[in-house]
């Protein structure tokens, strides 16, 4: 049984597509999923579609998923993480640029204090590499730890405590050239 034993039991009704389960992982995983995709792209919007691509892949992918209740959050941040770096090479082709806010409707992310409102974290933020980004926040939005960071992005526990430390410096370094007037 893995550290997440609601997901653990929702998975083998996920397996035989069972809508109930379905709506049960939906649940217990939209929140973090909107916020991870939501501080990647910094759309809410796009954030909520992301979740809601994520379950349209997990719908068709569920009869092959193996493991338990990590492996399926692993999963679904794997395909949110994809469609957010996909989104950013997409943004980076074609800056878009829009004439009035469109007003946030739907999932709320749970970001830290200031995460969001902070124009110069944001900046900060918007510098770093996708990669950096994401580990960040899985990292520090989202509270995984190495292990089921490294399940999502790939790689190791040591690699991604690695990844880490240098994007938390690198992102130290841009906000104090901030701080300094610089950025």
């Amino acid at each position: 049984m893995s550290e997440y034993p609601e997901l653990d039991e929702i998975m083998n009704g996920i397996r035989a597509r069972n809508e109930t389960a379905f709506a049960a992982a939906y649940r217990y995983t939209a929140d973090p999923l909107a916020s991870f995709a939501n501080g990647m792209v910094h759309d809410q919007r796009f954030a909520e579609d992301a979740v809601q691509q994520a379950f349209l892949e997990l719908v068709q992918a569920a009869p092959k998923i193996r493991g338990d209740g990590r492996s399926l959050r692993a999963w679904l941040f794997r395909s949110v993480r994809f469609t957010c770096l996909d989104e950013l090479r997409r943004k980076s082709r074609r800056p878009e640029h829009l004439a009035a806010t469109v007003p946030d409707v739907g999932v709320e992310p749970e970001f830290p204090p200031g995460f969001d409102t902070d124009p110069d974290l944001a900046a900060a933020m918007a510098q770093l590499t996708p990669n950096q980004r994401t580990i960040l926040i899985l990292r520090h939005v989202v509270g995984m730890d190495g292990n089921e960071i490294a399940d999502v992005v790939g790689g190791s526990r040591v690699a991604v405590y690695a990844a880490s430390r240098r994007a938390e410096r690198r992102l130290r370094v841009l906000l104090e050239t901030t701080d300094e007037g610089g950025v």
